[in-house]
């Protein structure tokens, strides 16, 4: 083992204790040891491949692990027990590095990070898991979904309940699946993705045409560091998921409009519905969180969008504040906080953190932050409802108990919205067409996500 690879799997390691001991967030994580790091490209990707991949199989990883534990996982000191999952994760699933290699890595490192004579122990247990190999994988019981697809067992009973066991396998094996990373350029600097491809290519970075979303552009590989790319910093585009831009498709905002978006951190959907306005008009950016307010502020300057206004507020009430807010407004966007169900592969915590308790608490703030919002609509106007979920509780539940209470409201399509690829899918047209949507992972290979656009009557 050369020395940057002991560098590499050292930073894999101290992002994995951080996130799997310490509740960190892998994406923070990996940037702040990543930033300045010395590391090659080549050896940035395979520690965010390390730390993405172990985060999103623990699960799996730990069932295998415990039949080699007597006194169980949770017996062993933390820095063991990294060390453990993280050469399971190599000894497993990782492509291109040779069983035998990722053991002995794994063992020096022990050697350096874990109380003395551990070494001896992570050797036994990870040859016995490598001598396995993919037996270990195959012998998982059928019954155990969780298990095999990485989840609680509450959130593989969830999914179970609300798709059918059939159809939540297949969501839960795209949850497997590794991201690409996409781009929505900048519609109010860049009116040619070609420009875009040429910056990129300036910096390095391949950059190919979606084949749903025209305008977003896929960066194949696992790269994180482009937004320190010299097209970032011009402005020249935003990281985005393809669902989340949908999101400004449907809402469809129009030059001059007045615009209130209730909980607009970090501002990518700010961004865009500026950008669709051609920046004419203006947006009443809100949020609780006043720390991730600042990002708002930070996208909108480097974007050069000028019709953004931040305001720290808690959007589970709206109260009549004439001199901060106006009484009504043309779009009233409410990309709620929600369980993220939708971003399992994208953002492995949530594996982690979700539980079905916090699901329930979520829903009533969703609750509170629709009631209020939707008092800002003005008449004709229109109200969005959005999120990266894929709990229907927190979706259509949600917007059809909404609209009973509020018969001023209807929801109204928007499959006009919409690329026409997405509408080859025949559930995707109807549900357009009904104004409530929900993108489902296995289908589009997509994020999990939700949209409702509703009109108050006039």
């Amino acid at each position: 083992m050369t020395p940057k690879q002991d560098l590499a799997r050292n930073t894999a390691y101290r992002c994995l204790f951080e996130v799997l001991e310490n509740q960190g967030y892998s994406n923070l994580v990996l940037k702040q040891e990543l930033s300045g790091s010395s590391l090659s490209e080549k050896e940035r990707s395979f520690v965010t491949a390390m730390v993405y991949g172990t985060v999103t199989r623990v699960y799996t990883i730990d069932y295998l692990l415990a039949p080699h534990l007597k006194k169980g996982l949770e017996s062993l000191d933390a820095s063991v027990r990294t060390c453990l999952r993280m050469g399971a994760w190599q000894v497993l699933f990782a492509y291109g590095v040779k069983e035998y290699a990722a053991v002995s890595a794994t063992v020096d490192l022990a050697r350096n990070v874990c109380p003395k004579g551990a070494e001896s122990m992570v050797n036994a247990v990870l040859r016995k898991l490598s001598s396995e190999g993919e037996d270990a994988l195959s012998k998982i019981p059928a019954k155990k979904t969780d298990v095999r697809y990485s989840l609680k067992s509450e959130i593989a009973g969830c999914l179970n309940k609300w798709y059918g066991k059939e159809k939540a396998e297949k969501i839960m094996e795209a949850f497997l699946e590794i991201p690409d990373v996409t781009v929505r350029p900048n519609a109010f600097r860049v009116k040619d993705t070609e420009e875009l491809i040429s910056e990129l290519k300036n910096d390095g970075i391949e950059a190919i045409p979606d084949p749903v979303v025209s305008e977003a552009l896929d960066i194949p590989g696992n790269r994180m560091d482009i937004s320190d790319s010299s097209a970032y910093r011009k402005g020249l585009f935003s990281v985005q998921s393809l669902s989340a831009m949908l999101v400004g498709y449907v809402a469809s905002p129009e030059k001059g409009w007045s615009v209130l978006d209730t909980c607009s951190a970090p501002g990518g959907k700010t961004a865009h519905l500026a950008e669709l306005m051609d920046n004419e008009g203006y947006i009443d950016a809100l949020d609780a969180n006043d720390i991730r307010l600042k990002m708002v502020d930070e996208t909108a300057e480097r974007l050069g969008l000028s019709i953004i206004s931040t305001m720290h507020y808690d959007c589970t009430y709206l109260k009549d504040e004439k001199d901060k807010l106006l009484p009504e407004y043309d779009l009233v966007l409410c990309d709620v906080p929600c369980s993220g169900l939708g971003l399992l592969h994208r953002k492995p915590d949530i594996r982690l953190s979700m539980t079905y308790e916090k699901m329930q608490s979520l829903s009533e703030v969703q609750e509170s932050i629709l009631e209020n919002s939707c008092l800002r609509v003005k008449n004709g106007g229109y109200l969005i409802y959005s999120t990266c979920t894929i709990n229907p509780n927190e979706n259509e539940n949600r917007i059809d108990a909404f609209l009973t209470a509020h018969p001023d409201f209807e929801c109204v399509p928007f499959d006009d919205k919409l690329p026409k690829t997405l509408l080859s899918n025949p559930r995707l047209l109807l549900q357009s067409k009904e104004g409530k949507m929900t993108i489902l992972p296995d289908e589009e290979g997509m994020d999990g996500f939700f949209i409702a656009k509703m009109r108050r009557r006039s």
